[in-house]
């Protein structure tokens, strides 16, 4: 059988990936955090969690919406998960889902973006931007076109009324305010736009 072409676009020299609608691949798709935890930082992710990537003509037409399950936390401490699925952080049986819709997509230079958009958890939505890297794109096992990307931003978590903490004996907070949120995306075609 004979390899299908397709074909991407142009955008200031950088090679971009057919218009049309991709869905995050959750086996090759990272959502991850960092936070730190007394004088070390612990990571985490979420493994459950569901997006589509609508790629435009250019850039800017693109758009991105993303669920996360709050219950899918992981941070390889049960004890650990346990509390931050409690009302102190997550409140995840009030709250099970998180969400993450673009507002904008703005290129700057190269294959680096800027991400606006509104990050709702535990129903509180506030605008976040991140900061990303186009990593390419190019046809999947079946043909059909992926691509490849990765984002990352720092939240104040108690912006979200997640508030918890406790002061230490050798001064300071046992968890920081700071959230580095890590994003590595690889997403799949499953829908030209029609029309085409």
């Amino acid at each position: 059988m004979a390899q299908r072409v397709v074909l991407g676009g142009e955008y200031q020299g950088v090679s971009i990936p057919p218009v049309g609608t991709y869905e995050l691949d959750p086996t090759h798709t990272v959502v991850g955090f960092v936070a730190r935890h007394m004088l070390s930082k612990v990571r985490g992710q979420f493994t459950e969690f569901a997006g589509t990537i609508e790629v435009g003509e250019s850039p800017e037409d693109s758009r991105v919406e993303v669920e996360v399950k709050t219950d899918s936390i992981t941070t390889h401490t049960e004890k650990r998960d346990q509390h931050l699925m409690s009302g102190d952080f997550l409140e995840v049986e009030k709250h099970p889902v998180l969400a993450f819709t673009s507002t904008a997509v703005r290129p700057t230079g190269g294959t680096s973006f800027e991400l606006e958009g509104d990050l709702t958890i535990k129903g509180i939505t506030r605008p976040v931007t991140l900061s990303g890297e186009f990593l390419g794109w190019g046809p999947d096992m079946e043909g059909d076109p992926m691509l490849a990307a990765s984002a990352k931003t720092t939240i104040d978590r108690e912006d979200w009324d997640m508030t918890w903490n406790m002061a230490v004996e050798a001064g300071g907070f046992l968890v920081g305010k700071k959230v580095d949120l890590e994003i590595e995306v690889e997403a799949h075609r499953v829908a030209e736009p029609s029309g085409r």
